[in-house]
This record gives C-alpha cells, sequence and structure tokens, in this order.
C-alpha cells in the first residue's frame, strides 16, 4: 500500500470535506474519491458515510484513522533514522521545488552554495506542493521552495495550518498578470484593473489536467464576484499561450514566473493592487532537521536575495 493514499486519508478524515480535502492535497475531487475507494476495497469495508450534506467516518474508519497516523509516523521516523545511520544524511543536502516558479533560481542558487561548500553534493527535485510538505516532513528532503496564493483567502488559511509545522522564509512576491495579444483593446492601457478584463473572454487550461490553475483563472473570478465567459479551454498552458499569438480578444491570466511561455506577439502586465493578487515565494523546512548544512545555506540564500543577485525576481520583499 502506497504511504500517500494513508495521507490522503488522513487529511480527508481530519476535514470530513471531499472538496476541501482535494483542495488541499492539490488534486481534483474524483480522484481522491478513487483513491478512497481504493483504500475501501483493499479493506473490504467502507471507511466514510457519505450523504448529500455529510461525511463522516464509520467505526473502520475511525480505526484505520488511528492506525494510518501511527503507520505514517512510523513510517516517517524509520526514513530519516536509517538514511542517518547509512550516512545518507552525511555532506548532503536535498531540497524541493515547485516546478518552473523556482527552477532558474535554483540554478543560481545552487551555483554559489556549491563553490563555498564543494564537498556537499546536492539534490534536487520537481514536485507538487503536497508532496513537498509531506517530503519535508519525514526528512527525506531538508528544505522546500514554495509558493502560497495570498489572494485565495480559505485556501491559504489551509496552507497556513500546514506551514505552522514548518520554519519558513518569505522573500518574494509572484504577482498574478494578464497576458494578451499586443493588438488585444487592452495593449494600449497604462494599468489594468481586474474589472476590467471581465469584458473579455478568458482562455484557460484544462482543470482535470491541471486543477490548481482554477486558483487563478475561473475559482479566482467567480471569489471575486466579476462576470467572465470561457473562450476555450486547452489541454495546457502552452497551448494557451499560443492562442493569444493568434487572437487579439481574449485573455489570459498566469502569474509573473510564467512570463517565459509567452510569444513575441504577447504582452504580459501586472493587475493593479498586485499586493492583493500576489503568491508569496517562501522557503520551508522542518524545524527538527538536523542537517548542518542546512543553516548554511539559508544564511548563503538570505545574502544572495539581500545583494540583489536574483534580478529576475517577480518582486522581492
Amino acid at each position: 500500500m502506497r504511504i500517500r493514499l494513508l495521507r490522503e486519508f488522513i487529511t480527508l478524515a481530519e476535514m470530513l470535506n471531499f472538496t476541501k480535502a482535494a483542495n488541499k492535497l492539490y488534486m481534483t475531487q474524483p480522484i481522491l474519491s478513487r483513491h478512497i475507494k481504493e483504500l475501501e476495497d483493499k479493506f473490504g469495508t467502507e471507511l466514510f458515510d457519505r450523504s448529500t450534506h455529510h461525511v463522516t467516518l464509520t467505526s473502520a474508519g475511525e480505526l484505520l484513522l488511528q492506525e494510518a497516523k501511527k503507520i505514517v509516523q512510523q513510517y516517517d521516523d524509520s526514513v530519516f533514522r536509517i538514511n542517518t545511520f547509512t550516512g545518507q544524511n552525511k555532506n548532503k543536502l536535498s531540497i524541493v521545488y515547485l516546478g518552473d516558479a523556482f527552477s532558474h533560481l535554483l540554478a543560481d542558487v545552487l551555483g554559489a552554495f556549491k563553490q563555498v561548500y564543494p564537498h556537499v553534493s546536492v539534490s534536487h527535485r520537481d514536485t507538487d506542493l503536497l508532496e513537498a510538505f509531506n517530503l519535508l516532513k519525514s526528512k527525506e528532503y531538508d528544505l522546500g521552495f514554495v509558493l502560497r496564493p495570498a489572494f485565495i483567502d480559505n485556501l491559504s488559511e489551509e496552507m497556513l495550518k500546514e506551514k505552522s509545522n514548518f520554519c519558513t522564509l518569505p522573500f518574494a512576491n509572484d504577482p498574478l498578470c494578464v497576458a494578451f495579444n499586443k493588438s488585444h483593446p487592452l495593449a494600449g492601457c497604462e494599468h489594468i484593473r481586474l474589472q476590467d478584463i471581465s469584458q473579455y473572454p478568458i482562455i484557460v487550461e484544462d482543470l482535470k489536467e491541471t486543477p490548481w490553475a482554477k486558483m487563478y483563472s475561473t475559482d479566482f473570478l467567480q471569489m471575486q464576484n466579476l462576470p467572465f465567459s470561457i473562450y476555450k479551454v486547452y489541454p495546457n498552458i502552452k497551448t494557451c499561450a499560443f492562442e493569444l499569438e493568434l487572437n487579439n480578444n481574449v485573455v489570459l491570466l498566469l502569474p509573473k514566473h510564467r512570463r517565459f511561455i509567452l510569444g513575441a506577439n504577447s504582452r504580459l502586465m501586472v493587475l493593479e493592487d498586485e499586493q492583493k493578487y500576489s503568491y508569496v515565494m517562501e522557503l520551508i523546512w522542518h524545524p527538527q532537521n538536523g542537517n548542518p548544512y542546512l543553516p548554511r545555506f539559508i544564511k548563503k540564500f538570505t545574502e544572495i536575495i539581500k545583494n540583489g543577485e536574483l534580478p529576475y525576481l517577480p518582486d522581492e520583499f
């Protein structure tokens, strides 16, 4: 049985809401439901009572919750102890990060760190938010670079609860932007408000493939009580960006760090009130992580930020 299934079960058992649990786990509700059904088939019994308005644990579910927490904790502790015993943690530093938001930044930071500590072996892994938290909890990885959407209150609250188990170092804002063709009616504007874009159809990624994209597209506009129409749904963000090259009437919402996907015929503008509509870029780590190179990396990273050696950061603190 995969440990991740137990982590998902624990999250749902604590929240008793499929939608909220799926959002916290950064997956779609159907995928979470399928994983829970997989567990129920494994144990041959229902773990949740599901009704139209409520989700509750069955007696078997309550028992599994107790045991799952023990299993996950034992697994996390065992991985850390074995790695320590075998020397896997010696002269090593491991980093998780969220995709294209941090890849360029991380390359420069690791280059500077390796100049000072050439004997340290650094491993890195591109992952999603939930897995990043889990890998840091289990101490399989030492630190992570993550994004937190400050403009979605309920999700931010859930992430902050998760973050309360970690030390954090916020270092930049990644503002939400609007992209459009250079011949678009908005192209001549010096400033763009969120209300301005509601007049034009939006293009979006397929939310079945990238469920978190709705945080800065459809769900975001709904939470701002803004009317919108969807021109078309595309399989991925790169296809959306290509449509902008050809269509001078649609708009695309995306974080500033993804500006590299835009073509020469497109323009990107930060929305007004950018502090309100931003992601927080953070370095996070577990307070009980005893890797001696962890504080040294954090110190070096802080020096790099203070010296302005990463000019392509969206907006430094």
